[in-house]
């Protein structure tokens, strides 16, 4: 077998595992338990799951989506995380192969768009954001940075980042008397600034606000919500980000063309 196709496959087995582990910080993290211990187990009857029942995607399809011990409903988001992970790790091994080992690049991608799909499930179930990825992730993104020769950029992107956003909310809630944004948004944009240095930025707040604005509209009044209810930021934040992680030098480009 070809070694690229060969790495491209054991990539998105990978991913598939990451999948698995990934669901169980979803649903740990934000109700502060143990992603370590104890073992998987059903959500509703809290019965230990055997390794069995824990393989990725096929364990799901397999007991048609239900616990084989109170046939419970087993939520969409496992096999979607799962299915997901794998297919990301697999295409970014595709694009980005081994040489013979993997480059720098593929690595901080693993780690920035694994965290990002993390968070952007926590923020839309629970609305929230947390410090146990974020500020890890900040860490992380200035280690690359160091080792890729761009770290007065990151510290400079995480620090505008935060304070950008700090800035924003204050001047809201003196205007609104209102919360307009939660802390965890602040740490969310110093965690891409720290990975892809300050010109990252301008391009990322102006397309996750103007996507933000405009489709968490549409899905409150869909929703028959008010329009001051609270819609989760994070995912439009990490969207904006990997499309200039990947594709943000060709956007200046091009945009430098049109000028």
């Amino acid at each position: 077998m070809d070694i690229h196709l060969f790495s491209t496959i054991a990539f998105g087995i990978f991913g598939l595992l990451f999948g698995s582990f990934s669901n169980v910080c979803v649903h740990r993290i934000p109700i502060g338990e143990s992603i370590v211990s104890p073992g998987s187990r059903c959500p509703n009857c809290r019965t230990n799951i055997a390794w069995y029942d824990n393989i990725p995607l096929l364990s799901w399809l397999i007991l048609k989506g239900k616990c084989r011990h109170c046939s419970s409903p087993i939520t969409w988001r496992y096999p979607m995380l799962e299915l997901s992970m794998g297919i990301i790790w697999a295409t970014l091994a595709w694009n980005y192969p081994l040489s013979p080992y993997p480059s720098l690049f593929l690595i901080q991608s693993l780690f920035l768009v694994s965290m990002l799909w993390v968070l952007t499930l926590i923020d839309i179930e629970t609305f929230l954001l947390p410090d146990v990825i974020t500020l890890p992730g900040i860490a992380i993104g200035l280690i690359f940075a160091w080792f890729d020769g761009y770290i007065f950029d990151a510290a400079i992107g995480a620090l505008a980042g935060y304070g950008i956003f700090w800035l924003v909310a204050r001047l809201f809630l003196l205007a609104t008397g209102r919360e307009g944004m939660g802390q965890g948004d602040f740490k969310l944009l110093a965690m891409l600034g720290a990975f892809m240095g300050w010109q990252a930025l301008p391009f990322i707040i102006l397309l996750s606000s103007v996507t933000g604005s405009i489709l968490g509209t549409i899905s409150l009044l869909l929703a028959k919500k008010g329009l001051k209810a609270e819609i989760p930021f994070g995912p439009y934040l990490a969207t904006a980000g990997v499309i200039w992680f990947f594709w943000g030098i060709p956007i200046l480009h091009w945009y430098q063309s049109i000028l």
